[in-house]
């Protein structure tokens, strides 16, 4: 591995936990604001269509890292040797769907980008389109898929950075590093179908 390759390797890691991991788990809290009424929850999109530099920091921290991370993320799905079907082992079965999740993310994200931002003809009405999409029964699935893929992928990205990055050396660690993921995948991926529910309910 070169030089070049290392660096941009462990780049992509990087700003899948910090700043884009960051923002999912910020992302999760202020739309959990749904459980707290209709009113908490457009009290929390009207402050964040307010908020000062938001399209800024959107850009910066958001946008460009997750551009980098899914354009890279490609790169190393076209390289990756995918024998999950020969070898069932735990970590290689894990590797297959970090890759298969990343591409589900990235379609999922320029839907859901496109849905709100572009197709709807900016943030004005957000609530309205995202109620509307997740009322339809193959909106809410294509959400529940792309949002429980995405979870998963950053999750288990979390496990592999850890390994990456010398945090979680030996069997044990790793072990125990692996079900922490699991159980992070889990009650994420439940907290997000309640998110989902209360949205589509409203």
């Amino acid at each position: 591995m070169s030089k070049l390759s290392f660096f941009l390797r462990r780049f992509h890691s990087l700003i899948a936990l910090i700043p884009l991991g960051i923002f999912v788990f910020v992302h999760f809290m202020l739309n959990s604001s749904i459980f707290l009424g209709n009113e908490a929850y457009m009290n929390m999109v009207n402050f964040m269509k307010h908020a000062p530099f938001v399209i800024v920091l959107e850009l910066v921290l958001i946008a460009i890292p997750l551009i980098f991370h899914g354009l890279y993320g490609i790169y190393i799905v076209y390289l990756a040797k995918n024998n999950a079907l020969q070898y069932k082992y735990y970590r290689n079965v894990a590797f297959y769907l970090q890759r298969i999740t990343s591409l589900i993310m990235l379609a999922f994200l320029v839907w859901h980008v496109y849905t709100l931002r572009i197709a709807g003809g900016g943030t004005e009405d957000v609530y309205g389109i995202l109620i509307s999409t997740l009322q339809n029964p193959v909106g809410f699935i294509l959400y529940v898929v792309g949002i429980v893929a995405s979870i998963y992928h950053l999750t288990n990205g979390i496990f592999t950075f850890c390994i990456t990055w010398g945090i979680c050396v030996g069997d044990r660690a790793q072990k125990f590093f692996a079900t922490c993921a699991i159980l992070l995948f889990v009650v994420m991926s439940i907290w997000a179908v309640g998110i989902l529910l209360a949205l589509a309910a409203a």
